[in-house]
């Protein structure tokens, strides 16, 4: 894209964001949010190579900053088993803002992304997922931690649930509010056995 940092790329980016929520990738229409901003497909070509760069351009923060989080995440699981644990209460507030901040990008991903490069968004979450959840089970275990030995269907199961219900916040369209209580039920409803899967319980 082109450093344009005027009224007209403003507007250009404003359409594609509501064209893509709108319609998804797949029934999205270039023709459509060109005649939307007032130039021509030609001149949206300008600034954007195509359908793919649009949607690429509105979700790279969020996946940038996913990034982030993820290596930050995993760089807590390099020391001591007893100065890190992902069960705490308060890791729960900060994951919920996270996901706020960056609220209309998991929804472009989550819910709009079929059909484009990133349509498998939530599946190569949920694998990510899991091989932190691998390298969590081997810390405690060299902590003498009796963690119990799981299939790899299983530690696919334990992460599909947990991301999966995340990422229901989305989904649904709930306000901030009811996300902060929706992740105190998952806490609720799933730390208890995935604690004794770890060995801590």
């Amino acid at each position: 894209m082109h450093k344009d940092k005027s009224a007209t790329t403003a507007k250009i980016i404003a359409c594609m964001r509501e064209e893509f929520l709108t319609w998804g990738y797949e029934k999205a229409s270039v023709n459509r949010i060109a005649k939307k901003v007032g130039i021509t497909s030609a001149g949206l070509y300008k600034h954007f190579e195509g359908k793919e760069a649009m949607f690429g351009f509105l979700v790279k923060d969020t996946l940038e900053a996913l990034e982030q989080l993820q290596a930050e995440s995993s760089g807590k699981m390099s020391g001591d088993a007893a100065a890190y644990s992902p069960f705490r209460e308060e890791y729960m507030i900060p994951l919920v803002d996270f996901i706020y901040e960056h609220y209309e990008g998991f929804k472009l991903l989550l819910c709009c992304s079929g059909g484009s490069r990133y349509g498998s968004f939530e599946e190569d979450l949920i694998e990510s997922e899991t091989e932190t959840n691998k390298q969590y089970a081997r810390m405690l275990a060299q902590s003498g931690v009796p963690v119990k030995a799981l299939s790899d269907m299983e530690w696919h199961l334990l992460s599909t649930e947990y991301i999966h219900a995340v990422f229901e916040i989305i989904r649904h369209n709930l306000s901030k509010e009811d996300a902060y209580r929706h992740m105190e039920f998952i806490r609720t409803l799933m730390y208890p056995g995935w604690q004794k899967l770890f060995g801590l319980a």
